[in-house]
């Protein structure tokens, strides 16, 4: 959008701040905004310790439990502060209480009564910690594939079970770097491909989930073939990582062809293996569509447009 520059004075000149912007940031007269430079771009961040409370309220009657999830997930992405839920019943509560438990980050039930439940954060969400949680979170996938190519070469249940704590702190990290990207980051460059990758996170990590929930009383035993595909599939995902924090289109390019061999042996595999492997392999072939999946962002984000 363009704004028009007016003068006020011999030296002072004014541009009015978007009403749409001001409304998301809560700005009101007073108001103080942190002003900084970048090249040609000058820059307004909103205090970022600013007092107002964002809350929303939800109606539970008649939302089925998963629907529930979603809709207070969704509200804490958001960056919504405190979140009342009216109507609920003892199985709404055990989802709230597991969201604010296994989920969100810094928040707790603060109020509790037979009509509702409010809950809200207890810390401060510090914009500055979102690089760093990213990062951890794509760090994470090397763990959850080295865990899970161990499990099933060495058939050892134990550390396949692994695989929902692993789902669960990634949750956690992405989940928290998404409120943030709303919250507190909204003026991020390029904040919509930021959150796309976070959230892709968040997909990919949970396949290893589904796996073993899956695998949880079957054979783990798979033939040689299905174990040598779960390692170049470890690789791969190994090489995103490493793709995203020192970017180069040579990387891409080959990481491209690479994604085109192993979808042709995933669907070549997934046909001529033993029964007990197929479920493995098709969770492998999703790993390896979802890896592809931060093809665009991570290009978005690592070039500049000319």
């Amino acid at each position: 959008m363009k704004r028009k520059v007016i003068q006020v004075s011999e030296k002072t000149l004014v541009v009015s701040l978007p009403s749409e912007w001001i409304k998301s940031q809560s700005i009101v007269k007073g108001a103080e905004l942190e002003c900084t430079t970048q090249d040609q771009k000058l820059i307004f961040t909103p205090n970022l310790n600013r007092t107002t409370t964002l809350s929303s309220t939800i109606d539970a009657k008649n939302l089925t439990e998963r629907v529930l999830r979603w809709q207070v997930s969704s509200l804490h992405k958001q960056g919504f502060d405190e979140i009342i839920v009216n109507n609920y019943t003892d199985e709404h509560y055990e989802i709230i209480e597991d969201l604010v438990k296994n989920l969100f980050v810094g928040f707790i039930i603060k109020e509790q009564s037979s009509l509702r439940i409010k809950i809200g954060s207890v810390a401060l969400v510090d914009a500055a910690e979102f690089d760093s949680t990213l990062r951890r979170a794509f760090r994470l996938i090397n763990n959850v594939f080295t865990d899970l190519y161990d499990a099933f070469k060495n058939e050892d249940k134990k550390l396949l079970t692994k695989q929902i704590e692993h789902e669960h702190i990634n949750n956690q990290l992405t989940n928290f770097c998404e409120c943030l990207l709303n919250k507190t980051l909204k003026q991020k460059d390029k904040g919509h491909f930021w959150y796309v990758i976070a959230w892709n996170l968040e997909k990919i990590i949970d396949n290893p989930k589904y796996i073993a929930n899956y695998y949880e009383n079957k054979s783990l035993k798979m033939s040689e073939e299905t174990i040598d595909l779960l390692k170049e599939v470890k690789n791969h995902a190994t090489e995103w990582y490493d793709l995203f924090y020192n970017f180069s289109f040579k990387k891409i390019t080959e990481l491209s062809k690479i994604k085109k061999e192993l979808e042709k042996k995933c669907l070549e595999l997934i046909i001529k293996s033993p029964d007990n492997d197929k479920v493995l392999i098709h969770y492998m072939h999703m790993i390896v569509l979802q890896l592809a999946d931060f093809s665009a962002s991570t290009i978005a984000i690592k070039t500049e447009v000319k």
